[in-house]
């Protein structure tokens, strides 16, 4: 939970994907983790860096360690472990974006330029809710300088890609939005300096993308259980604070 005070203010934002975004699959889903400092991004790595550490030799079938250990994810991690690192994760501010497949528009779904402004579209607003409710709680000054470090799992062969995110979340944080197709305007919520930095980062090396694939795994897993009851999905993904559903536009957010 985000209980930090600060003199810089500066967010962290981590996000891992699961599942894609095609007819073939049923969700896709981002989680991630904010953290508002340094100190607190560093903690956390400290403390998953110990449990991985103490649980990774389990996933090694060589006979002889060389030291080159297996990355432990999502997709190959045991059950016991998982919930060891879940209950780490879940003391921190947790985000996702779910994303129902079966109600996206074909012409998304075939079109990969498309599948990639769609999936921008989400991670805007999903970044934008976080900084609104920063600013709602009093631990963002929207008059005053703000940074966001946001760092995504690098994925060279991804499908859908990233289309000028970085530019669409400055504008939309910064300037806002006017859509005179749907005659809306969308103020912005900075009134000062955005340091904007976007991050592709080796999931093997990063112990923050490595905790974001395993929650939105755990996000996904879950949810598909779920699918066809949304309520029961907000119930059983209640440990995540910050949910967005897309198409629809349900927001639910646990403080």
């Amino acid at each position: 939970m985000i209980n930090i005070k600060q003199s810089e203010q500066v967010v962290y934002i981590n996000l891992d994907d699961s599942g894609k975004l095609t007819k073939n699959e049923e969700l896709c889903v981002y989680g991630g983790l904010v953290f508002l400092s340094k100190a607190e991004k560093d903690k956390f790595i400290t403390q998953y860096r110990s449990i991985i550490n103490d649980i990774k030799c389990k996933y090694c079938h060589k006979s002889i360690c060389n030291n080159k250990c297996p990355e432990i994810k999502n997709t190959n991690i045991k059950p016991s472990d998982k919930r060891r690192l879940m209950n780490y994760i879940k003391k921190y501010y947790t985000v996702a974006v779910i994303i129902f497949n079966e109600k996206i528009y074909d012409y998304i779904l075939e079109n990969k330029p498309s599948k990639g402004r769609f999936i921008d579209y989400t991670l805007r607003r999903l970044i934008k809710e976080i900084i609104k409710y920063l600013i709602n709680i009093n631990l963002i000054d929207p008059y005053k300088v703000v940074k966001i470090i946001l760092n995504i799992d690098q994925q060279p062969t991804k499908s859908n890609g990233y289309y000028n995110l970085k530019e669409g979340i400055i504008e939309d944080l910064i300037h806002g939005i006017c859509n005179f197709d749907y005659n809306s305007n969308y103020p912005p919520i900075l009134y000062n300096n955005l340091i904007f930095i976007l991050s592709y980062q080796n999931s093997t090396k990063s112990y923050v993308i490595q905790g974001a694939d395993l929650l939105a795994g755990t996000i996904r897993k879950k949810g598909l259980m779920y699918i066809k009851k949304l309520n029961e999905i907000n119930s059983i993904l209640s440990f995540v604070n910050l949910k967005l559903y897309f198409p629809n536009t349900k927001k639910d957010h646990q403080s």
